[in-house]
């Protein structure tokens, strides 16, 4: 049976009741049962995704009730204002402000070109509000094309004979959870020259506990130089000329993970390249219900913490006279002001969306990032599925000298 256009309506403005109310109640139930997402796998995200948007939205729409009697003219305009001051709040908000960092995750970056592209398409539906909704809409497509990390270029230069193979993953702690040899057996086929390696380490109150298996690693990868740091592994072919911490930062939910980033200065075709294996903290915890003090507290002082790893990573970056990679997991997403500390730098881009994590059994976000100094070229960067052993996606890419 069709709903006529009275009762659709209805039914738009009992959701823009509804949505926020069930979001409340998934969120007090998943916290209060200490599961998290234990029943519909990626559905009650979609609850998320939508709240943001349709709270926004509200006001307009209420602003606007005698002006435009028509509530599916209202709705349009008020949505597609909703996603423009979403995307605009973004641009002057993410990364300079810990208060932006849930609405970050809440809202997928691929949902800002989504939903203002689907509201220009439905501009027309608009009446006499269509041409404020079309305008509206373009201005949050224009804006949140730069914020949703889509990639529209081309494919890289060809690939020289003497290109060096780089492999960057965030294991999702270690193989302490998968079988042992069908997890090594994952990472030796993709032969790399150069692994950048994060969490390698076990998962456990004040993770990352550390994993002793030095002899097995010297086994396993034959003629490669073997360097760590809390939880981080870097696999090198090339001799390893010199190391350092970079980013040393207090973590106090995590007290084994103190740094930004491991420095290896390798020696590859008789130049020195220093290569950055990074993981930067996690943006919050899920340990605490969001409906409490302490999650927020965590959620600032880790955003205190992250900013001053960013800086200190950037400032050893911009010392560095030698050409640089630094791949790894930022924590950071597409359009997040962190990221403007590593401005002098060529991030790698590849697949048409590059998202790198996966949750709840969505692949929407992108944390995991590789830079370049203008000095490299980089050739085939890819992202691989992890077959089950992490959430995070393997970065696999070939870099040369310019």
């Amino acid at each position: 049976m069709m709903l006529d256009a009275p009762g659709a309506v209805r039914v738009v403005r009992w959701a823009v009741v509804a949505v926020p109310v069930a979001w409340l109640a998934v969120t007090v139930v998943n916290w209060l049962s200490g599961d998290f997402w234990w029943w519909g796998g990626g559905a009650p995200l979609v609850v998320f995704f939508a709240v943001p948007l349709l709270v926004v939205a509200a006001v307009p729409m209420v602003a606007l009730r005698w002006r435009l009697p028509s509530r599916r003219e209202r709705a349009l305009v008020s949505l597609a204002a909703a996603a423009l001051a979403l995307v605009v709040a973004r641009s002057a908000l993410s990364g300079r402000t810990w208060l932006w960092v849930v609405p970050d995750l809440v809202v997928p970056p691929l949902l800002f070109v989504v939903i203002p592209a689907a509201l220009l398409l439905s501009a027309p539906l608009g009446g006499r509000t269509r041409w404020w909704t079309a305008a509206l809409a373009a201005g949050a497509l224009a804006l949140g094309a730069t914020q949703a990390g889509v990639h529209l270029g081309g494919g890289g230069a060809p690939v020289p004979r003497d290109a060096v193979r780089v492999v960057s993953w965030d294991t999702y702690c270690w193989d302490t959870d998968d079988d042992a040899e069908r997890f090594l057996r994952y990472l030796k086929k993709w032969r790399a020259d150069v692994y950048l390696l994060q969490e390698h380490s076990g998962c456990g109150p004040g993770a990352p506990t550390p994993i002793d298996d030095a002899d097995l690693l010297r086994r396993e990868f034959p003629g490669h130089h073997v360097a760590t740091l809390d939880g981080l592994l870097t696999l090198s072919r090339f001799p390893v000329a010199g190391q350092s911490a970079v980013g040393e930062a207090p973590n106090p939910y995590a007290p084994n993970w103190r740094h930004a980033a491991l420095r290896t200065d390798l020696a590859i075709g008789g130049r020195t390249v220093s290569v950055y294996n990074v993981h930067l903290f996690d943006m919050l915890y899920l340990s605490a219900s969001p409906l409490s003090p302490r999650f927020y507290q965590a959620i600032a002082s880790l955003d205190d913490a992250r900013r001053a790893q960013f800086d200190a990573l950037a400032a050893d970056l911009g010392r560095n006279p030698n050409p640089v990679v630094a791949s790894g997991n930022f924590n950071a997403l597409p359009g997040m002001g962190h990221l403007r500390a590593l401005d002098g730098l060529t991030a790698a881009q590849g697949p048409l969306l590059p998202a790198t994590l996966s949750f709840a059994g969505l692949r929407l976000w992108r944390m995991d990032w590789t830079f370049t100094s203008p000095e490299l070229a980089v050739h085939d960067y890819e992202l691989h599925a992890p077959d089950g052993l992490s959430t995070h996606h393997l970065q696999e890419l070939l870099i040369s000298e310019v």
